[in-house]
């Protein structure tokens, strides 16, 4: 599918910009097109730096690190990732929920750095890219807060406690 690669990059970038222009993201960048791979970097939650591939020919969107420094065998994984299957569970709202028969998402933990990764069904990449977005961004805003990860918040990401 040569062919379709330089639509889902613009396609991509063309979503990840209208958020950055929205203030969903602090900053934006696109980085290298190659060989069906692109890059992007966004500043985001905590201030963060979020690197986001596409591969087009492996048909994915991954943010290699969207958790720093959890270890694969916690407690706080093991929540994150029932976090995550509820995400597609279809037991949630429909516009909180990821239809797995557009998209499936799964996260992975190489040396404590969670990652999501999201397998585009059919050709529906914009469908994907905002199920992605919106689930890190879900993330920060309802999993860390709800959970009990107020000591991970302020060590990991050097948050002041007095003033969260």
């Amino acid at each position: 599918m040569p062919s379709r690669t330089p639509a889902a990059v613009e396609l991509v970038a063309g979503i990840l910009e209208d958020y950055a222009q929205r203030g969903t993201f602090k900053g934006f960048a696109r980085g290298t097109v190659r060989a069906g791979t692109a890059r992007f970097r966004m500043l985001w939650h905590r201030d963060q730096f979020f690197d986001l591939i596409l591969d087009t020919r492996r048909k994915t969107l991954r943010f290699p690190v969207v958790l720093p420094q959890v270890p694969a065998r916690s407690e706080m994984y093991g929540e994150l990732q029932g976090f995550v299957r509820a995400r597609q569970s279809g037991e949630l709202p429909k516009h909180r929920t990821i239809d797995p028969k557009k998209a499936v998402v799964r996260t992975s933990n190489r040396a404590g750095n969670v990652a999501l990764t999201v397998s585009v069904r059919g050709t529906d990449y914009e469908y994907a890219t905002r199920k992605l977005i919106h689930l890190v961004h879900e993330i920060y805003l309802a999993f860390l807060y709800d959970g009990a990860y107020y000591d991970y918040m302020v060590e990991t990401f050097g948050l002041d406690p007095d003033h969260m």
